[in-house]
């Protein structure tokens, strides 16, 4: 008898391991652990401390003057938005300095716009101009802007950063768009110029090899304002990467309103003996 238990004791427990073995049906395998060794050295802290903060500022004034015979709505508001980046930095003196840049990028309004007084504005102050019913002249404005930060790129030794800005005033039959760039040197808060990456007397081969890339990326049939002698440019706004350079037209600047604001890369092969010895494109 004791034999007998014993022996149905071992014919239960093999069959427990095997069925143990066997998948239940509808059963959910637990996940594998993820390999986060690269993933932990691709995001490591930068020797800098950069770091972003995104922050928005909204404005409208609702407030404005209309007469029986404006067409415009009568829930019409101007409006001012703007979708920010601060930076932080272990030096505290350069990332302020990068913050005073950004903060006078966007309070200079459009570029398209009448000058100003050249007083330098707060965004604060910049924020509360929307609710003025009149510009500087003593006309009233019905308009509506925004402006965005972006990062182009960043590295060890610099940082490049668009700001975007869009402008509409009531009436017309499209929105004005805006490019700038910040290009800056991480460790005096200084922009860059391209004669910080570029050998002397880089200009007209830049420009021979810019048309030429130019017209590879963006066609010849865009009716792009080359013709009639015109002359090729690059334009004033580019962003530096750790894979080369990026020139941005405005709108208008180089084609049609419909063609954009087109853009040209110049990659680190491409500028080739172009480039001097320099600490942000190797």
């Amino acid at each position: 008898m004791r034999n007998l238990l014993f022996f149905i004791g071992v014919i239960s427990f093999l069959s427990a391991c095997n069925l143990s073995d066997k998948p239940k049906e509808n059963q959910v395998e637990a996940p594998k652990m993820a390999d986060t060794s690269a993933q932990i050295e691709t995001q490591a802290t930068m020797p800098t401390g950069l770091s972003f903060t995104k922050f928005t500022l909204k404005s409208e004034n609702c407030d404005l003057p209309i007469s029986d015979g404006m067409e415009i709505d009568e829930d019409w508001c101007n409006t001012r938005e703007i979708d920010g980046l601060k930076v932080s930095m272990k030096d505290a003196e350069v990332a302020q300095k990068i913050n005073v840049l950004i903060e006078k990028v966007i309070t200079a309004g459009p570029m398209w716009s009448a000058p100003g007084t050249g007083k330098e504005k707060s965004l604060k102050e910049f924020m509360a101009d929307i609710k003025n019913t009149s510009n500087e002249d003593g006309d009233i404005d019905y308009m509506q802007d925004s402006y965005t930060c972006r990062l182009a790129d960043s590295s060890n030794t610099f940082l490049s950063m668009y700001i975007f800005s869009e402008y509409y005033g009531f009436g017309a039959a499209h929105g004005q768009h805006g490019i700038s760039v910040i290009n800056i040197d991480l460790k005096t808060g200084n922009q860059l110029k391209l004669k910080d990456v570029l050998v002397d007397n880089y200009k007209s081969a830049l420009k021979a090899l810019g048309k030429r890339k130019f017209l590879e990326q963006n066609g010849n049939d865009e009716g792009w304002f080359l013709e009639d002698g015109q002359p090729f440019e690059l334009p004033d706004v580019f962003s530096i990467t750790r894979k080369g350079i990026t020139f941005t037209y405005q709108v208008y600047e180089i084609g049609p309103y419909a063609a954009g604001a087109p853009e040209v890369f110049l990659s680190i092969k491409d500028l080739g003996s172009l480039l001097k010895v320099n600490p942000y494109l190797k």
